[in-house]
């Protein structure tokens, strides 16, 4: 499985994305950007954050800069930002790659089933 990163191209917006975000690769959701009509930028290329693959603190913070921005409250920030947070397709190089889960263990559901003992089908 394969998954897309996006990282800016310009040192200012590396600074601007290490204060904001907390870091200078994000994953996307598509590898292609979107064209997008915002009330922030208007009509414009845009990239979906991927928030499945970010940890929560991260959009927990981007909900309370929203929350400020908006003027609406931290909790419905919160809502909007899980939905959708879009990232200006200008400046901006994608980037592909393998996607390796974190943990490759996995856990059975029911770990006790493993010692149940199964009867024959008559």
């Amino acid at each position: 499985m394969t998954q897309y990163f996006v990282t800016p191209k310009k040192d200012s917006r590396k600074k601007r994305w290490e204060k904001v975000y907390g870091r200078t690769t994000l994953p996307i959701k598509y590898p292609k950007p979107h064209l997008a009509c915002t009330q922030r930028w208007g009509e414009t290329a845009v990239y979906y954050l991927d928030t499945t693959a970010v940890p929560e603190a991260l959009l927990d913070r981007l909900a309370s800069f929203e929350a400020r921005r908006a003027g609406i409250s931290y909790h419905e920030a919160r809502m909007n930002v899980r939905r959708e947070w879009l990232i200006p397709a200008e400046g901006c190089r994608v980037e592909k790659r393998a996607y390796l889960p974190a943990n490759q263990n996995w856990q059975p559901a029911f770990p006790f089933l493993q010692q149940v003992q199964f009867r024959p089908a008559h």
